[in-house]
């Protein structure tokens, strides 16, 4: 394999990719703070939202958090009434994890927000780009967990 010229720091792929995420994450942090819903728990509304009933594990790997926090997450919402966690009828060891009309309602309440902030990141950008950016990113997290 023929060796690559590394570009410098700033124009290394990860550290723009983590900078970019990172600036994001902040910024929602920072609006969803006013709201007292942390970006896990908001995580957890929108893929609840597209696709209730999650067990725990499946969870965690789709708000990208660890286990161990997405579950003092879940207990705090679930205190809050935002979810409910339900043994799977047809195995006790799995648990299924379901928003409340609360957590619904929460997360429609917010999702402007979310909104509001990507059209902030992709701010100039032509609809044809966005879409490319989509797509590469989509590619290079399917290659990266060796799907692609």
């Amino acid at each position: 394999m023929k060796a690559r010229a590394y570009p410098g720091h700033s124009r290394f792929l990860p550290y723009l990719l983590n900078r970019a995420t990172s600036l994001i994450n902040v910024a929602f942090n920072d609006a969803l703070r006013g709201h007292g819903i942390t970006l896990t728990q908001w995580r957890v509304l929108a893929f609840l939202h597209e696709r209730d009933g999650l067990g725990v594990s499946a969870l965690a790997d789709a708000t990208v958090t660890d286990q161990a926090t997405l579950s003092r997450a879940l207990t705090g919402m679930q205190t809050r009434g935002l979810v409910k966690r339900q043994v799977r009828s047809a195995d006790n060891r799995f648990v299924e994890v379901h928003l409340t009309a609360m957590g619904k309602k929460r997360f429609l309440d917010l999702l402007q927000i979310a909104l509001d902030l990507e059209a902030r990141a992709v701010r100039g950008m032509s609809k044809r780009k966005i879409d490319q950016l989509r797509a590469s990113l989509e590619r290079l997290a399917s290659t990266i967990d060796g799907a692609g």
